[in-house]
């Protein structure tokens, strides 16, 4: 779906720190299953990270439901 409207500076900084960082985890979490030593550390590790990451995705697109839920007439 696409939305028309301007979106505020501080929405539009808060997406791009939330995709940054969950790129950021999802590439540690690849790097962290390829280099694996000790499935059980660094296998609880990458799935903690990946975790963080989906919780920061929902997020964002929450808030981009609920922009787009007021931006329409």
């Amino acid at each position: 779906m696409i939305v028309n409207a301007p979106i505020s500076a501080e929405l539009a900084l808060g997406i791009a720190l939330a995709l940054e960082s969950t790129e950021s985890d999802i590439e540690r979490a690849r790097e962290l299953v390829r280099e694996t030593e000790s499935a059980s550390t660094e296998g609880r590790l990458a799935e903690q990270l990946l975790a963080r990451a989906q919780r920061r995705l929902e997020k964002v697109r929450d808030a981009l439901s609920s922009f787009d839920e007021r931006a329409r007439p």
